[in-house]
């Protein structure tokens, strides 16, 4: 049995019914709380015997960790809401799962409520309840907060089977955080639309295109993950081939928007290239002019 034994849901979507059905597998025993008393009542049957549910404040009261995953706008809010209650224990630990918003959010619950406030945010897209369960194994959680909530929440994560790691004790690291995972997931798609776009344009269909780049794509990332992304880097950039850029950007001139993200990623990667030393200061200044040109 963990020794924080009790868990509050406060707010049972697809995560916190999820980390409830992983806590309640573990021991811990969950209670659950929302506004919608049919979603509470679902979660309950989901997570099993160990759940009971109620409103907010009912829930919010028992738990030894209380867990925020209400809808990231509503955060603050129901944190404020229940710490002016008084339905916090002091000494709780009180969090939330929001990845772009830091533990700050939740300060009345540290200064009305004596509890230690932190932010649990797993690494992965859960489309499903069932998804989310099956996915959170070996999920890294990025955390940040106070360091006695974290101690706390450290043991929670690896209970439900996640990876816990913490980041940077400012808003200013968790904003980071988050631009790091948008680029990893939201802008790898845009990233792909855009190449599919430009594809497109050379007289392929997009379904062929993805098709025919995917064993490219897959390459690379598995380059990346054996060898770091500037070991990895190849193309014209990394040859220090400005003719072949200026060519690739002559026929980019239509599509005004992908020639300028090309331009961008085209001056990090001449970056990357000569972290490489794949080229020398003159090949990437020489790059650099005709991205900029």
């Amino acid at each position: 049995m963990a020794s924080l034994a009790h868990i509050s849901i406060i707010g049972p979507g697809k995560v916190g019914t999820a980390i409830g059905v992983l806590a309640a597998r573990r021991g811990y025993s969950v209670a659950v709380g929302g506004r919608d008393r049919r979603r509470v009542a679902a979660a309950v049957r989901m997570i099993g015997r160990r759940a009971s549910g109620g409103d907010m404040s009912e829930s919010a009261a028992v738990g030894d960790i209380v867990l925020l995953t209400v809808n990231d706008g509503a955060i603050a809010d129901v944190c404020n809401s229940l710490a002016r209650e008084g339905a916090l224990r002091p000494r709780a630990i009180v969090a939330h799962c929001c990845g772009a918003l830091g533990s700050d959010v939740l300060a009345e619950a540290r200064d009305l409520g004596g509890c230690r406030i932190a932010s649990m945010h797993p690494l992965q897209t859960f489309p499903s309840e069932q998804s989310a369960i099956e996915a959170m194994k070996d999920t890294y959680f990025f955390l940040e907060g106070d360091t006695a909530a974290l101690a706390g929440l450290e043991k929670f994560v690896r209970d439900i089977g996640g990876v816990p790691c913490r980041i940077g004790p400012s808003p200013r690291h968790k904003a980071l955080y988050h631009a790091a995972a948008c680029m990893a997931s939201n802008y790898l798609v845009a990233l792909m639309d855009a190449m599919l776009s430009v594809a497109q344009e050379a007289g392929l269909d997009r379904r062929t295109a993805w098709v025919a780049f995917t064993s490219l794509i897959e390459a690379t990332l598995n380059n990346i993950t054996t060898m770091g992304p500037a070991k990895a880097l190849t193309g014209p950039i990394a040859r220090g081939d400005a003719a072949t850029v200026k060519r690739h950007l002559d026929a980019l001139k239509p599509l005004k928007n992908l020639q300028r993200l090309y331009r961008e990623l085209g001056l990090h990667t001449t970056a990357l290239a000569v972290r490489k030393r794949s080229i020398t200061a003159a090949d990437s200044r020489k790059i650099a002019r005709v991205l900029r040109s």
